[in-house]
């Protein structure tokens, strides 16, 4: 007798997230206040989101290729939900950047670098096209070769903000040591998925 699935599948996940987030937004600024450090507190507390929700997608077909388990396929599986999850947190972390801008503007733009704001700026148009185009529909209208082309330059620019962000960061903040080794075991995780198809296709016998 087959057992029934009792995990979370499908598009429900991103409605169960957004629910989770803007809870988490809430409380942060029921505990900081609509003012400046909220808007601060609601920045830092998303980025962390975003990271775990985007390496979540980033990793998942890797995972799936290095272990065959229950946990690696529900994450293929729900890789497009958990990237338009990761999308809604983003939208949450530029509404605390534009709150922070608005309310503290001098603060704001003297401490936000030209390199911060058009590369920022470009990654929140790629996660804009990103969640706008994860769809089937989406892949027929473009063509599958368009899609990949977006999806793949899209994610690993995202990865590269991420990488440039908390990778050394820990040197500065020990802090950030949790998000330094997520994002470091990542990239390894990509890596080593790669090098065994890579292996697994020059074993392959000939036709």
């Amino acid at each position: 007798m087959a057992t029934r699935r009792t995990r979370l599948e499908g598009w429900p996940i991103v409605f169960v997230a957004a629910v989770a987030l803007l809870a988490m937004c809430a409380v942060v600024l029921t505990a900081y206040g609509t003012q400046e450090a909220g808007a601060r507190a609601v920045i830092r507390s998303t980025a962390r989101s975003s990271l775990v929700l985007f390496l979540a997608a980033f990793v998942a077909s890797s995972a799936r290729r290095l272990w065959k388990s229950e946990a690696t396929a529900w994450l293929l599986r729900n890789r497009r939900q958990i990237g338009v999850s990761f999308a809604a947190s983003h939208g949450l972390h530029l509404a605390g950047i534009v709150a922070l801008a608005t309310q503290s503007s001098e603060s704001f733009w003297s401490q936000t670098s030209a390199v911060t704001l058009y590369g920022g700026g470009l990654g929140f148009l790629f996660v804009a096209a990103l969640a706008a185009t994860s769809s089937d529909a989406a892949v027929r209208w473009l063509g599958q070769p368009r899609w990949k082309l977006l999806h793949r330059v899209g994610v690993w620019y995202l990865f590269g903000i991420f990488l440039l962000s908390y990778g050394p960061a820990f040197l500065v903040k020990p802090s950030y040591l949790p998000a330094s080794l997520g994002v470091f075991t990542a990239l390894g995780l990509r890596v080593a998925a790669w090098r065994r198809g890579r292996d697994q296709l020059s074993c392959s016998p000939l036709p």
